[in-house]
């Protein structure tokens, strides 16, 4: 498995190689079938004191190599603005991919993508 790094606006930097749920409160959510490892997740807190960013926003993983985000169906959504080929919003419970060297946006919060 590939390891990618997730580099939050609020100064996080995680680096990751399985799946995970991003958001305010993200226990929350409960892991589903849209996990390969259900068993094996991170959870990543971020604070938003003005709540932009829902308890469980996000969740994240890779498949075949590909990093992919999905929006939780989250009230402020969720997009991906990619390196040249503008921004675009992500779809509410789907997977979408995101290359290295993309922008997640969710709420107030970001991270940028990258691989190790």
């Amino acid at each position: 498995m590939i390891t990618f790094v997730l580099d939050f606006s609020d100064g996080q930097h995680v680096e990751t190689s399985g799946n995970g749920v991003i958001g305010r409160n993200p226990v929350v959510h409960t892991p589903g079938t849209e996990f390969d490892d259900p068993a094996h997740m991170e959870l990543i807190t971020l604070a938003d004191d003005a709540k932009s960013v829902s308890r469980a926003h996000l969740a994240f993983g890779q498949y075949d190599d590909v990093f992919w985000v999905m929006d939780l169906g989250s009230a402020n959504g969720t997009t991906i603005s990619y390196p040249g080929d503008g921004t675009f919003a992500c779809d509410p419970n789907t997977r979408h991919e995101v290359d290295p060297g993309s922008v997640v946006r969710f709420g107030s919060g970001s991270f940028a993508l990258s691989r190790r």
